[in-house]
Protein backbone atom coordinates (compact mmCIF):
# COMPACT_ATOMS: atom_id res chain seq x y z
CA UNK A 1 0.00 0.00 0.00
CA UNK A 2 1.36 3.16 -1.03
CA UNK A 3 2.12 6.11 1.46
CA UNK A 4 -0.52 7.93 3.18
CA UNK A 5 -1.01 11.32 1.41
CA UNK A 6 0.49 10.23 -1.72
CA UNK A 7 -1.59 9.82 -5.12
CA UNK A 8 -2.49 6.08 -6.61
CA UNK A 9 -2.62 7.79 -10.05
CA UNK A 10 -0.50 7.01 -13.12
CA UNK A 11 1.52 10.53 -13.02
CA UNK A 12 3.00 10.74 -9.93
CA UNK A 13 6.01 12.44 -10.77
CA UNK A 14 6.57 16.10 -11.67
CA UNK A 15 4.05 18.62 -12.00
CA UNK A 16 2.03 17.43 -14.55
CA UNK A 17 -1.38 16.17 -13.66
CA UNK A 18 -1.12 15.73 -10.01
CA UNK A 19 -3.42 17.72 -7.47
CA UNK A 20 -3.60 17.70 -3.76
CA UNK A 21 -7.04 17.32 -2.29
CA UNK A 22 -7.40 19.17 1.30
CA UNK A 23 -10.48 18.53 3.37
CA UNK A 24 -10.93 18.95 7.36
CA UNK A 25 -11.83 15.82 7.94
CA UNK A 26 -11.97 12.86 5.45
CA UNK A 27 -12.87 11.09 5.06
CA UNK A 28 -16.27 11.00 6.38
CA UNK A 29 -19.13 8.88 5.95
CA UNK A 30 -20.88 11.84 4.65
CA UNK A 31 -18.23 12.99 2.43
CA UNK A 32 -18.84 10.34 0.06
CA UNK A 33 -18.92 13.12 -2.90
CA UNK A 34 -15.66 14.20 -2.27
CA UNK A 35 -14.65 10.63 -2.55
CA UNK A 36 -16.39 9.80 -5.99
CA UNK A 37 -14.66 13.00 -7.15
CA UNK A 38 -11.34 12.07 -6.41
CA UNK A 39 -11.57 8.14 -7.55
CA UNK A 40 -12.84 10.02 -11.08
CA UNK A 41 -10.06 12.01 -11.32
CA UNK A 42 -7.40 9.19 -10.58
CA UNK A 43 -9.40 6.99 -13.30
CA UNK A 44 -8.81 9.72 -15.81
CA UNK A 45 -5.06 9.88 -15.28
CA UNK A 46 -4.88 12.21 -12.23
CA UNK A 47 -2.23 11.31 -9.50
CA UNK A 48 -4.33 12.53 -6.29
CA UNK A 49 -2.99 13.25 -3.01
CA UNK A 50 -5.37 13.07 -0.02
CA UNK A 51 -4.64 15.17 2.67
CA UNK A 52 -6.84 16.31 6.08
CA UNK A 53 -6.56 18.91 9.06
CA UNK A 54 -7.54 16.27 11.37
CA UNK A 55 -8.22 12.51 12.02
CA UNK A 56 -11.74 11.33 12.01
CA UNK A 57 -13.47 10.45 14.91
CA UNK A 58 -16.21 8.20 13.27
CA UNK A 59 -16.34 4.79 12.57
CA UNK A 60 -16.27 4.21 8.92
CA UNK A 61 -18.29 1.26 7.53
CA UNK A 62 -18.06 1.56 4.05
CA UNK A 63 -15.19 -0.19 3.00
CA UNK A 64 -14.05 2.68 0.30
CA UNK A 65 -13.97 4.52 3.22
CA UNK A 66 -11.75 2.70 5.18
CA UNK A 67 -9.39 2.79 2.00
CA UNK A 68 -9.43 6.14 1.57
CA UNK A 69 -7.94 6.45 5.54
CA UNK A 70 -4.93 4.69 4.63
CA UNK A 71 -4.47 7.48 1.69
CA UNK A 72 -5.17 10.36 3.63
CA UNK A 73 -1.97 12.06 5.31
CA UNK A 74 -3.31 14.00 8.56
CA UNK A 75 -1.67 17.10 9.54
CA UNK A 76 -1.86 17.00 12.67
CA UNK A 77 -0.58 14.05 12.93
CA UNK A 78 2.63 15.00 11.77
CA UNK A 79 4.10 15.29 15.00
CA UNK A 80 4.72 18.60 17.33
CA UNK A 81 8.35 18.15 16.68
CA UNK A 82 8.04 17.78 12.89
CA UNK A 83 5.25 20.24 12.56
CA UNK A 84 7.88 22.91 14.15
CA UNK A 85 10.62 21.96 11.98
CA UNK A 86 8.60 22.57 9.27
CA UNK A 87 7.82 26.27 10.70
CA UNK A 88 11.46 27.14 10.90
CA UNK A 89 12.31 25.46 7.43
CA UNK A 90 9.54 28.28 6.00
CA UNK A 91 11.21 30.87 8.01
CA UNK A 92 14.46 30.03 7.05
CA UNK A 93 13.94 29.54 3.43
CA UNK A 94 11.57 32.18 2.74
CA UNK A 95 11.88 35.28 5.76
CA UNK A 96 9.51 37.76 4.15
CA UNK A 97 6.84 35.36 3.20
CA UNK A 98 6.76 33.93 6.00
CA UNK A 99 5.94 36.95 7.87
CA UNK A 100 3.68 38.19 5.48
CA UNK A 101 1.51 34.70 6.07
CA UNK A 102 1.68 35.84 10.01
CA UNK A 103 0.38 38.90 8.77
CA UNK A 104 -2.26 37.52 6.96
CA UNK A 105 -3.02 34.78 9.47
CA UNK A 106 -3.48 37.38 12.07
CA UNK A 107 -5.66 39.46 9.78
CA UNK A 108 -8.00 37.31 8.57
CA UNK A 109 -8.57 36.15 12.12
CA UNK A 110 -9.26 40.04 13.41
CA UNK A 111 -11.92 40.25 10.09
CA UNK A 112 -13.00 37.08 10.81
CA UNK A 113 -14.20 35.07 13.73
CA UNK A 114 -11.08 36.23 15.75
CA UNK A 115 -10.16 33.10 16.92
CA UNK A 116 -6.13 33.81 16.65
CA UNK A 117 -4.81 31.17 17.93
CA UNK A 118 -6.89 28.63 15.67
CA UNK A 119 -5.71 30.86 12.22
CA UNK A 120 -1.96 30.27 13.89
CA UNK A 121 -2.49 26.62 13.78
CA UNK A 122 -3.75 26.88 9.60
CA UNK A 123 -0.10 28.90 9.27
CA UNK A 124 1.63 26.13 11.46
CA UNK A 125 -0.52 23.12 9.22
CA UNK A 126 0.38 24.96 5.97
CA UNK A 127 4.10 24.65 6.56
CA UNK A 128 3.66 21.29 6.81
CA UNK A 129 1.16 20.81 3.55
CA UNK A 130 3.83 22.65 1.56
CA UNK A 131 7.11 20.73 2.75
CA UNK A 132 4.90 17.62 1.88
CA UNK A 133 3.75 19.20 -1.42
CA UNK A 134 7.05 20.49 -2.69
CA UNK A 135 8.54 16.69 -2.15
CA UNK A 136 5.65 15.58 -4.03
CA UNK A 137 6.51 17.90 -7.03
CA UNK A 138 2.35 19.00 -6.52
CA UNK A 139 1.81 22.76 -6.64
CA UNK A 140 -2.01 23.03 -7.10
CA UNK A 141 -3.95 21.73 -4.43
CA UNK A 142 -7.86 21.77 -4.09
CA UNK A 143 -9.95 22.49 -0.83
CA UNK A 144 -13.23 21.55 0.07
CA UNK A 145 -15.84 23.71 1.57
CA UNK A 146 -15.00 27.62 1.89
CA UNK A 147 -14.43 27.38 5.89
CA UNK A 148 -10.73 26.44 7.30
CA UNK A 149 -9.58 24.02 4.54
CA UNK A 150 -9.93 27.12 1.85
CA UNK A 151 -8.04 29.42 4.58
CA UNK A 152 -5.46 27.12 5.22
CA UNK A 153 -4.71 26.61 1.29
CA UNK A 154 -5.19 30.60 1.20
CA UNK A 155 -2.30 30.34 3.93
CA UNK A 156 0.04 27.83 1.75
CA UNK A 157 -0.45 30.39 -1.46
CA UNK A 158 1.05 33.11 -0.24
CA UNK A 159 3.62 31.30 2.09
CA UNK A 160 5.12 28.90 -0.69
CA UNK A 161 3.35 30.08 -3.82
CA UNK A 162 1.07 27.10 -4.27
CA UNK A 163 -1.99 27.54 -6.41
CA UNK A 164 -5.33 26.67 -5.50
CA UNK A 165 -8.68 25.60 -5.67
CA UNK A 166 -11.85 25.50 -3.59
CA UNK A 167 -15.48 23.91 -4.00
CA UNK A 168 -18.28 25.88 -1.65
CA UNK A 169 -20.68 23.64 -0.68
CA UNK A 170 -23.06 26.77 1.16
CA UNK A 171 -25.40 27.80 2.14
CA UNK A 172 -23.43 28.54 5.62
CA UNK A 173 -20.38 29.52 4.05
CA UNK A 174 -22.36 32.37 2.24
CA UNK A 175 -23.37 34.10 5.06
CA UNK A 176 -21.64 37.50 5.76
CA UNK A 177 -22.62 36.76 9.39
CA UNK A 178 -20.06 34.54 9.77
CA UNK A 179 -17.36 36.55 8.40
CA UNK A 180 -14.87 33.54 6.61
CA UNK A 181 -13.32 35.83 4.89
CA UNK A 182 -14.61 34.59 1.70
CA UNK A 183 -13.15 37.85 -0.33
CA UNK A 184 -9.92 37.14 0.72
CA UNK A 185 -10.04 33.37 -0.63
CA UNK A 186 -11.61 33.62 -3.61
CA UNK A 187 -8.84 36.77 -4.93
CA UNK A 188 -6.33 34.34 -4.76
CA UNK A 189 -7.78 31.06 -6.14
CA UNK A 190 -7.71 30.41 -9.45
CA UNK A 191 -10.92 28.93 -9.78
CA UNK A 192 -13.92 28.45 -7.23
CA UNK A 193 -16.46 25.37 -7.80
CA UNK A 194 -20.17 26.41 -6.82
CA UNK A 195 -22.10 22.81 -6.19
CA UNK A 196 -25.45 24.96 -6.94
CA UNK A 197 -27.12 27.51 -8.65
CA UNK A 198 -28.20 29.08 -5.67
CA UNK A 199 -24.71 29.63 -4.72
CA UNK A 200 -23.78 30.57 -7.55
CA UNK A 201 -26.43 33.48 -7.82
CA UNK A 202 -25.12 34.18 -4.22
CA UNK A 203 -21.25 34.22 -4.45
CA UNK A 204 -21.93 36.41 -8.10
CA UNK A 205 -24.41 39.16 -5.94
CA UNK A 206 -21.72 39.31 -3.00
CA UNK A 207 -18.62 39.31 -4.97
CA UNK A 208 -19.70 40.73 -8.64
CA UNK A 209 -15.70 41.24 -9.26
CA UNK A 210 -14.66 37.80 -8.76
CA UNK A 211 -17.86 36.43 -10.87
CA UNK A 212 -15.34 35.13 -13.83
CA UNK A 213 -13.54 32.88 -10.93
CA UNK A 214 -17.22 30.97 -9.62
CA UNK A 215 -17.83 27.29 -12.31
CA UNK A 216 -20.75 25.48 -11.19
CA UNK A 217 -19.67 22.00 -10.50
CA UNK A 218 -22.07 20.34 -8.67
CA UNK A 219 -22.45 17.15 -6.41
CA UNK A 220 -22.22 14.01 -7.88
CA UNK A 221 -23.15 10.44 -8.38
CA UNK A 222 -20.96 7.21 -10.51
CA UNK A 223 -22.25 4.93 -12.33
CA UNK A 224 -22.91 2.72 -9.73
CA UNK A 225 -26.04 4.11 -8.23
CA UNK A 226 -27.22 4.51 -12.13
CA UNK A 227 -26.52 0.63 -12.52
CA UNK A 228 -28.29 -0.68 -9.33
CA UNK A 229 -32.22 -2.34 -9.95
CA UNK A 230 -34.67 0.30 -9.27
CA UNK A 231 -37.43 -0.51 -6.97
CA UNK A 232 -39.79 -2.81 -8.11
CA UNK A 233 -43.15 -3.01 -6.89
CA UNK A 234 -44.67 -0.57 -4.44
CA UNK A 235 -43.34 -0.39 -0.99
CA UNK A 236 -45.33 -0.66 2.03
CA UNK A 237 -45.30 2.50 4.47
CA UNK A 238 -42.10 3.40 4.86
CA UNK A 239 -39.90 6.03 5.05
CA UNK A 240 -36.74 6.77 5.15
CA UNK A 241 -33.87 9.55 6.49
CA UNK A 242 -30.62 8.99 5.18
CA UNK A 243 -28.48 12.24 7.01
CA UNK A 244 -26.03 12.91 9.40
CA UNK A 245 -27.53 13.44 13.24
CA UNK A 246 -26.93 17.08 13.46
CA UNK A 247 -28.01 20.54 14.18
CA UNK A 248 -27.62 20.99 10.59
CA UNK A 249 -29.62 18.28 9.20
CA UNK A 250 -32.16 19.24 12.01
CA UNK A 251 -33.44 15.30 13.00
CA UNK A 252 -35.60 16.22 15.93
CA UNK A 253 -37.95 18.21 13.50
CA UNK A 254 -38.31 14.81 11.97
CA UNK A 255 -39.47 13.35 14.89
CA UNK A 256 -42.30 15.91 15.56
CA UNK A 257 -43.75 15.30 12.31
CA UNK A 258 -43.84 11.52 13.16
CA UNK A 259 -45.20 12.66 16.12
CA UNK A 260 -48.34 14.02 14.82
CA UNK A 261 -48.45 11.41 12.01
CA UNK A 262 -48.71 8.60 15.20
CA UNK A 263 -51.39 10.82 16.75
CA UNK A 264 -53.82 11.27 13.31
CA UNK A 265 -53.31 7.16 13.63
CA UNK A 266 -51.51 6.62 10.69
CA UNK A 267 -50.02 3.74 9.88
CA UNK A 268 -45.93 4.18 8.94
CA UNK A 269 -42.26 3.14 9.70
CA UNK A 270 -39.33 5.70 9.80
CA UNK A 271 -36.03 4.13 9.16
CA UNK A 272 -32.98 6.77 10.02
CA UNK A 273 -29.91 5.90 8.98
CA UNK A 274 -26.84 8.29 10.06
CA UNK A 275 -25.20 8.97 13.49
CA UNK A 276 -24.16 12.29 14.78
CA UNK A 277 -24.05 14.48 18.04
CA UNK A 278 -28.16 13.99 18.21
CA UNK A 279 -27.80 10.08 18.42
CA UNK A 280 -29.01 9.58 21.92
CA UNK A 281 -31.23 12.85 22.77
CA UNK A 282 -33.15 11.28 19.48
CA UNK A 283 -33.15 7.92 20.72
CA UNK A 284 -34.25 9.32 24.24
CA UNK A 285 -36.67 11.42 22.46
CA UNK A 286 -38.24 8.40 20.14
CA UNK A 287 -38.90 6.22 23.32
CA UNK A 288 -40.07 9.52 25.59
CA UNK A 289 -43.02 9.39 22.61
CA UNK A 290 -43.59 6.06 22.37
CA UNK A 291 -42.08 5.91 18.60
CA UNK A 292 -39.63 2.36 19.31
CA UNK A 293 -41.71 0.48 16.94
CA UNK A 294 -42.18 3.29 14.56
CA UNK A 295 -38.86 4.82 14.17
CA UNK A 296 -35.47 2.64 14.36
CA UNK A 297 -32.38 4.73 14.38
CA UNK A 298 -29.72 2.42 12.60
CA UNK A 299 -26.39 4.70 12.39
CA UNK A 300 -24.26 4.46 9.45
CA UNK A 301 -24.79 2.48 6.75
CA UNK A 302 -23.31 1.33 3.52
CA UNK A 303 -23.32 2.67 -0.01
CA UNK A 304 -25.47 -0.87 -0.62
CA UNK A 305 -27.41 -0.76 2.95
CA UNK A 306 -28.40 2.90 1.86
CA UNK A 307 -29.64 1.89 -1.54
CA UNK A 308 -31.47 -1.40 -0.11
CA UNK A 309 -33.31 1.08 2.70
CA UNK A 310 -33.93 3.35 -0.06
CA UNK A 311 -35.47 1.09 -2.37
CA UNK A 312 -37.92 -0.27 0.18
CA UNK A 313 -38.93 2.71 1.05
CA UNK A 314 -42.15 4.94 -0.56
CA UNK A 315 -39.38 8.47 -0.50
CA UNK A 316 -36.66 9.74 1.26
CA UNK A 317 -37.30 12.31 3.46
CA UNK A 318 -34.93 15.11 5.13
CA UNK A 319 -35.69 17.36 7.80
CA UNK A 320 -32.55 19.67 7.37
CA UNK A 321 -32.52 23.17 8.46
CA UNK A 322 -29.70 24.31 6.29
CA UNK A 323 -28.35 22.13 2.72
CA UNK A 324 -26.22 22.73 -0.07
CA UNK A 325 -26.98 20.28 -2.58
CA UNK A 326 -28.28 17.21 -1.40
CA UNK A 327 -26.28 14.18 -2.27
CA UNK A 328 -28.82 11.80 -0.07
CA UNK A 329 -31.59 13.52 -2.42
CA UNK A 330 -29.64 12.66 -5.30
CA UNK A 331 -29.33 9.06 -4.63
CA UNK A 332 -32.85 8.41 -3.72
CA UNK A 333 -33.98 9.93 -7.59
CA UNK A 334 -31.08 7.72 -9.31
CA UNK A 335 -33.14 4.75 -7.56
CA UNK A 336 -36.49 6.26 -8.51
CA UNK A 337 -37.29 6.99 -5.36
CA UNK A 338 -38.88 10.51 -4.72
CA UNK A 339 -38.32 13.03 -2.06
CA UNK A 340 -40.03 15.08 0.55
CA UNK A 341 -37.55 17.66 1.59
CA UNK A 342 -37.69 21.65 3.53
CA UNK A 343 -37.54 24.40 0.54
CA UNK A 344 -33.52 25.53 1.73
CA UNK A 345 -30.29 26.15 0.33
CA UNK A 346 -30.01 24.36 -3.28
CA UNK A 347 -33.32 21.70 -2.79
CA UNK A 348 -35.39 23.24 -4.74
CA UNK A 349 -32.64 22.50 -7.40
CA UNK A 350 -33.89 18.69 -7.09
CA UNK A 351 -37.16 19.01 -5.59
CA UNK A 352 -40.26 19.63 -7.15
CA UNK A 353 -44.09 19.19 -5.64
CA UNK A 354 -45.73 17.42 -7.83
CA UNK A 355 -42.96 16.79 -10.13
CA UNK A 356 -40.08 14.79 -8.13
CA UNK A 357 -41.62 14.80 -4.41
CA UNK A 358 -42.71 16.93 -1.76
CA UNK A 359 -40.70 20.56 -1.12
CA UNK A 360 -42.21 21.59 2.50
CA UNK A 361 -41.77 25.16 4.31
CA UNK A 362 -38.13 25.33 6.33
CA UNK A 363 -38.93 24.65 10.15
CA UNK A 364 -42.52 23.30 9.96
CA UNK A 365 -43.27 20.48 11.60
CA UNK A 366 -47.04 20.31 10.31
CA UNK A 367 -46.04 21.02 6.66
CA UNK A 368 -43.60 18.24 6.80
CA UNK A 369 -45.99 15.82 8.60
CA UNK A 370 -48.58 16.30 5.95
CA UNK A 371 -46.00 16.16 2.87
CA UNK A 372 -45.46 12.18 4.51
CA UNK A 373 -49.13 11.21 5.15
CA UNK A 374 -49.39 12.41 1.38
CA UNK A 375 -46.49 10.25 0.31
CA UNK A 376 -47.70 7.26 2.23
CA UNK A 377 -51.51 7.69 0.46
CA UNK A 378 -49.95 7.66 -2.82
CA UNK A 379 -50.88 5.43 -5.42
CA UNK A 380 -48.52 3.28 -7.20
CA UNK A 381 -49.26 5.04 -10.30
CA UNK A 382 -48.32 8.19 -8.51
CA UNK A 383 -45.00 7.09 -7.28
CA UNK A 384 -43.88 5.52 -9.64
CA UNK A 385 -44.43 8.86 -12.35
CA UNK A 386 -42.79 10.92 -9.58
CA UNK A 387 -39.78 8.52 -9.33
CA UNK A 388 -39.10 7.87 -12.88
CA UNK A 389 -38.96 12.29 -13.39
CA UNK A 390 -36.76 12.44 -10.25
CA UNK A 391 -34.48 9.56 -12.22
CA UNK A 392 -34.53 11.80 -15.16
CA UNK A 393 -33.79 15.03 -13.03
CA UNK A 394 -30.58 13.31 -11.57
CA UNK A 395 -29.30 11.51 -14.46
CA UNK A 396 -26.87 14.33 -15.81
CA UNK A 397 -25.28 14.21 -12.31
CA UNK A 398 -22.53 12.19 -13.72
CA UNK A 399 -19.00 12.27 -11.76
CA UNK A 400 -17.05 11.63 -14.86
CA UNK A 401 -18.39 15.32 -16.14
CA UNK A 402 -17.98 17.41 -13.02
CA UNK A 403 -14.33 15.16 -12.78
CA UNK A 404 -14.03 16.84 -16.65
CA UNK A 405 -14.47 20.51 -15.20
CA UNK A 406 -12.41 20.32 -12.22
CA UNK A 407 -9.56 18.50 -14.37
CA UNK A 408 -9.72 21.47 -17.07
CA UNK A 409 -9.61 23.80 -14.24
CA UNK A 410 -6.83 22.24 -12.41
CA UNK A 411 -4.80 21.65 -16.03
CA UNK A 412 -4.86 25.77 -15.85
CA UNK A 413 -3.39 26.38 -12.98
CA UNK A 414 -0.68 23.93 -13.88
CA UNK A 415 0.46 25.84 -16.85
CA UNK A 416 -0.05 29.63 -15.46
CA UNK A 417 2.38 31.26 -13.30
CA UNK A 418 2.02 31.62 -9.73
CA UNK A 419 3.25 33.86 -7.32
CA UNK A 420 4.04 33.16 -4.27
Amino acid sequence: MRAPGTGAGPAGGGTARQVAYLINQYPLPSHSFIRREILALEAAGWCVHRFSHRSNPVALVEPANQIERDRTFVLLNAGAWAMWRDVVSALIRRPVAMIRSTGLALRMARLGDRRFIAHVGYLVMACTLSRRLRALGCVHVHAHFGTNPAALVCLAHHLAGLSYSATFHGPHEFDPALRLNLGEKISAARFIAVVSRDGMQRLARQYPGQAAKFRHIPCVLDGWWFDQPRRDGVPGAELVCVARLDAQKNPMLLLEAAELLARRGVVFRLRIAGDGDLRQDLQARVDGLGLGTRVLLLGWQTQAQVADLLRGARALVLSSADEGLPVAIMEAFALGVPAIAPAVGAVAELVQTGATGWLVRRDDAVALADAMQQCLSASAEELQRLGLAARRQVRPHDVRVSAQMLAAGFAGALVAPRSP
